[in-house]
């Protein structure tokens, strides 16, 4: 799989940011997607879309995480 992580700061001042994690390009379509910080998991403020089909028979998954500003 292809994974990457950026920043999406937020159009609203001092909202909060968005860390948004892509995973491309991966098969099967069974994925575990988890946000850690040290050792806890955050899962609080966590938006993730369906496992969305590509043509090749791989999948895409995106994750999106809020954080504090």
């Amino acid at each position: 799989p292809n994974v990457s992580i950026s920043l999406v700061p937020s159009s609203f001042q001092p909202g909060p940011n968005h860390l948004l994690c892509s995973v491309m390009d991966f098969y099967p379509a069974q994925v575990q997607l988890r946000w850690f910080q040290g050792q806890q998991e955050l899962s609080g403020y966590v938006v993730a879309t369906d496992v969305v089909p590509n043509r090749d028979w791989t999948y895409q998954l995106l994750v999106l995480l809020e954080t504090p500003p």
